[in-house]
């Protein structure tokens, strides 16, 4: 199961980006209400295998056993949310399938690359907040010899206030799944 999660991933990286496709598409074309309907149908279809992918990594993947305690929690989506919009301008702006495959292929290979690979729109629509936090390992070893750190966290919570978190899915260096739901 492992490998496949590992291959749907480059799936689910490519869906995060399809409306910057459907906005391009919807651009450069007349198209007709069958058409929009199928556009429509494909937006749906994204936003379910993005919400499938997460249910598939709470699953078969198991939190590890560490207890991070975290000092700040910022809520991430208002820094990535402009990121796509990005995509978006880039979309209209582009007049050739040519060029739009080139500049969409770029982005995806540094999507690939970079901290915020997960984030993915249609998952606010299935209830996932996507946050950064700060963790302080040196408050849960009683040590202080680490050195604190932000990662990318995505989880059905609504996180208002400090916590310990103990079902933590690593996803990457990273970025990791709260399994925990409120």
């Amino acid at each position: 199961m492992e490998e496949f999660l590992f291959l749907f991933y480059f799936v689910y990286v490519f869906i995060a980006l399809t409306p910057a496709g459907v906005i391009f598409y919807l651009h450069n074309t007349t198209f007709t209400l069958l058409e929009l309907a199928l556009i429509s149908l494909g937006v749906l279809v994204c936003a379910l295998l993005s919400c499938l992918y997460m249910r598939l990594i709470e699953k078969y993947i198991l939190p590890f056993d560490a207890t991070h305690s975290v000092e700040v929690v910022e809520v991430a989506e208002p820094k990535y949310i402009p990121i796509y919009i990005a995509y978006f301008v880039i979309a209209v702006s582009l007049e050739n399938w040519i060029i739009f495959a080139v500049v969409f292929t770029l982005i995806y290979f540094l999507i690939l690359k970079g901290k915020f690979s997960y984030f993915n729109p249609y998952l606010l629509f299935f209830g996932y907040h996507f946050y950064e936090i700060s963790i302080d390992l040196n408050k849960a070893h009683g040590q202080n010899m680490y050195a604190k750190f932000k990662v990318f966290l995505i989880s059905k919570r609504t996180l208002k206030e400090e916590m310990q978190y103990s079902k933590l899915i690593r996803l990457n260096d990273f970025v990791f799944l709260d399994k925990e739901e409120e």
